[in-house]
Parts: structure tokens; sequence; C-alpha cells
């Protein structure tokens, strides 16, 4: 399957649709993912509740991982770890997605949020398990 095709997929899923998560760019190793900032997003201080900017950070490195993929294979996020800095304001979210090391059978990646500003919001590593068909 073809990698833009292999990320469209990802991105058509209900969570992608329902947090409204964008692909900006997704090649081997590396994505860009951005969010709008809405109300429904927020949490009680009015910045962007920490799950979602897990999500965000999940979706950008799995989304970087993803062109990497051999046909018969998927993978599966095994650890998430995320540092929130500061507050997420802005109008959007944009995070970039990296590949460190793909082994056998495990991949670790890492990302970084800012917003519109430029601002770092938050950084995070993500390691995922490779599943072969």
């Amino acid at each position: 399957m073809e990698i833009a095709k292999r990320s469209q997929q990802i991105a058509d899923t209900p969570v992608w649709k329902h947090i409204g998560m964008e692909i900006k760019k997704s090649i081997p190793g590396y994505s860009e993912v951005e969010l709008k900032i809405t109300q429904q997003l927020l949490q009680i201080h009015g910045s962007v509740h920490g799950g979602i900017q897990a999500t965000l950070i999940d979706a950008a490195v799995g989304t970087a991982l993803t062109p990497m993929l051999e046909e018969h294979e998927a993978a599966s996020t095994v650890e998430l770890k995320t540092n929130f800095l500061r507050p997420g304001k802005g109008e959007k979210l944009i995070c970039k997605g990296r590949i460190k090391h793909k082994g056998r059978n495990l991949v670790l990646g890492e990302a970084e949020i800012v917003n519109d500003m430029g601002k770092l919001i938050a950084s995070g590593t993500a390691t995922y398990m490779i599943f072969r068909n």
C-alpha cells in the first residue's frame, strides 16, 4: 500500500476525526500533525487538555512510523511519556514526530508540540511494538 494511502487511513479513524487532527506531512521517519484548538478540547483552566496533547504526540510518532512499515506489518503503542511544559493555548497546536530507532520488534519515537506562535508546549516519547501478519 502506498505511503499516502496508509497515512490517510490513520487520519480517517474516528478518534482523529473526533479530535480534529490533520496530517500535514508524513514521510518515512518524520511527520507533522496539526490540531485546531476548539472549546471542546479545553480543560477547566482554558488550555488544551493533557490527554489531548498526549494523543497528539502518539499520533505524530505513529504517523512518522507508518511509512516505514512493510505491507505485512502493523504497530501499536506500548508506552507513551509526555512532559507538559506550558499551557496549550493559541489557535492551533503543531506536533512534529520523529523516529529515533526502528528495530525488528520495537520502535522508539519522539515528538514536540508547539503552538502557532512557536512556543514549545509539550515533548514526549513513544514506544511501539511491530506486529506481522
